[in-house]
């Protein structure tokens, strides 16, 4: 058994004999906070979410702790340049936790005037069938310790991976709704800035977790300024890649603990 199967076997095993012998189990306060990064394309992208839950172990024989149940909207665009909004909020034991799952009930976008669907829409409506279900899994850099107080998670909902035209990107005939979410602790996400020129590169940057394929955020360079941040990335090293109209390449950074790393341009 690993070290982790070991971890969430004692948690559960702590909070059941706690039970047992009438006392209750040292508690913490997990908090979540919703983020994204900014998307030229949309001119809106909301999402309906119905609960999440904190869990350990597998999917079928893990404890499912909630921290909201209180269906709620959110206007993702609305949630860029390091603004979160509160999910909400729950007491749960001591220990360490190894998934988040958000379950989403469905999402709507509005393409940015002049662009259109096929059919001469500019908005699309999409359920989550999965996402109604288990919960759509939000990918942790590790294990997530609660401890006494407040932890804070901040999960990034990314727009610009979650979206997907079907069809010509000229006049799409549809769009696709495949959520990718990402979560770290507050107190210790890092940032790593720069500046993209020319800034009519219309650039998009990506942090790639060292030795992965992983994705962990993306942003827009500004197209007047050129500056751009990587925002609630882990502790760890990243691959940034600029993607632009005829402008590539990639740099090696290590950002630490609460670290924001400024200075990374491109080219």
């Amino acid at each position: 058994m690993g070290s982790r199967s070991v971890l969430v076997v004692g948690l559960a095993t702590a909070v059941s004999l706690a039970a047992c012998n009438g006392t209750a189990p040292d508690m913490g306060t997990v908090v979540l906070r919703l983020t994204d990064a900014p998307n030229a394309e949309f001119e809106s992208a909301k999402v309906w979410v119905s609960r999440a839950y904190l869990i350990g172990g597998t999917d079928s024989t893990g404890p499912q702790i909630t921290i909201t149940d209180t269906p709620a909207e959110y206007e993702l665009l609305d949630l860029t340049n390091g603004v979160t909004a509160l999910m909400g909020s729950a007491d749960v034991p001591l220990g360490t936790y190894t998934q988040l799952r958000l379950v989403v009930d469905s999402a709507k976008v509005t393409l940015k005037s002049p662009k259109m669907f096929s059919d001469g829409s500019s908005t699309k409506s999409m359920k989550v069938p999965s996402g109604q279900q288990t919960g759509i899994k939000v990918v942790f850099s590790g294990p997530v310790d609660v401890v006494p107080g407040e932890t804070i998670l901040v999960v990034d909902f990314d727009v610009l991976r979650s979206f997907h035209h079907t069809g010509p990107s000229s006049s799409p005939t549809g769009m696709q709704f495949k959520p990718v979410l990402h979560a770290t602790v507050q107190n210790i996400a890092a940032s790593i800035a720069g500046t993209v020129t020319p800034a009519s590169a219309k650039a998009t940057l990506y942090a790639i977790r060292g030795g992965s394929t992983d994705t962990v955020a993306t942003a827009l360079a500004d197209t007047v300024s050129g500056n751009y941040a990587l925002r609630f990335l882990p502790p760890d090293t990243y691959t940034v890649a600029v993607d632009g109209s005829g402008l590539t390449g990639t740099k090696t950074v290590t950002v630490g603990a609460g670290e924001n790393k400024t200075g990374v341009n491109f080219p």
